[in-house]
Parts: C-alpha cells; sequence; structure tokens
C-alpha cells in the first residue's frame, strides 16, 4: 500500500516533469523528476526521463548515474544498457561502453543500433575488422543503416590504406 501511495504522490512532479519536457525545459525535467524520484525511488522512468534530460543538458556523469541506477533496479534492462554504453562511448570510456554494448547485444536479437554503436568503439580501439563484423551484423538487420554503409565504407578505406602501406613497407 506504501508504495502506491508514494506512486500517486509522485504523479503530479511526473505531469510537471512531462509538460517540462513537452516544451525543451531540461531543467524542469529534472526538477521535476527528481522530486519524483525522492518520493518514488524504485521507478525506472523517472530515472530514464531525468537521464535523457541530463544527456540533453550535455550533463554526461548525471545521465549515466541515472542510467546506472535504472539497471541498479533492473539488471536485465536492454534499454538502460544500451543507453548507458552511448554516454560512456560520447565521454570517452570505450571499455564500458563495450561492456554494456556486449550485454545488449547478448540479450537482444539483431539489433542492429548496438552492432552500429559497438563497432564505433572498434573504430575508437582501430580495430577496423571487428568494426566490419559489427557493420556487417547492423546492415544485415536494417539494410539501409546509412551511418552504418557510411563507416563501413570509411573502415575499408583505412583497411586499404594500412594495406598499401605494409605493401610499401616490405
Amino acid at each position: 500500500m506504501r508504495s502506491f501511495i508514494n506512486w500517486v504522490h509522485s504523479l503530479a512532479y511526473v505531469v510537471k516533469g512531462a509538460h517540462a519536457m513537452r516544451k525543451g525545459d531540461d531543467e524542469g525535467v529534472i526538477r521535476n523528476y527528481s522530486r519524483a524520484i525522492e518520493i518514488s525511488p524504485e521507478d525506472l522512468d523517472y530515472y530514464y526521463a531525468r537521464g535523457h534530460a541530463h544527456w540533453h543538458k550535455r550533463e554526461l556523469g548525471l545521465a549515466i548515474a541515472d542510467f546506472s541506477k535504472a539497471i541498479e533496479l533492473n539488471s536485465d534492462d536492454i534499454y538502460a544498457h544500451l543507453v548507458r554504453g552511448a554516454l560512456f562511448q560520447e565521454k570517452g570510456f570505450t571499455a564500458q561502453a563495450l561492456t554494456d554494448f556486449n550485454y545488449v547485444l547478448d540479450k537482444s536479437d539483431g539489433f542492429a543500433l548496438a552492432f552500429y554503436l559497438r563497432a564505433k568503439c572498434h573504430v575508437e580501439k582501430k580495430d577496423y575488422e571487428r568494426a566490419l563484423a559489427d557493420l556487417d551484423e547492423a546492415l544485415e538487420n536494417d539494410p539501409n543503416h546509412e551511418k552504418a554503409l557510411e563507416l563501413k565504407a570509411w573502415c575499408k578505406s583505412r583497411l586499404d590504406d594500412n594495406d598499401q602501406k605494409s605493401r610499401r613497407d616490405v
């Protein structure tokens, strides 16, 4: 009964937060969802909303913390792992991003976006062969994924450049 009462009390802040979101008021989203979290800290959706507002404001550390809390509340949450991985990647934490993307791909079938994002991590590490393998998977699941097509062409050019350099060095 207590959690239902908390949920009802948190709804006023959720409505205000949703209204702020529609207006593009990130501060209002953060303020209202923070209040909703104080009242009902077990609701994943509140962390998602606040985390996205932090991301939009470029407060990547705070966004990562919100999606990490969502994962703490539900470790099987593929969405939270995917978003946190993208945030880690944006912050330059390639190893942590790879861990989240690997989790998503282990738990889902043919998720083109996750393959594409993992490929970007491999590119960051200059592992173009692995990047191409992931891009092939992404394109198998979404043949029109423009960014995957562009990155695949770029990776192939990097491998071709490396091949030519190797031949010159011989």
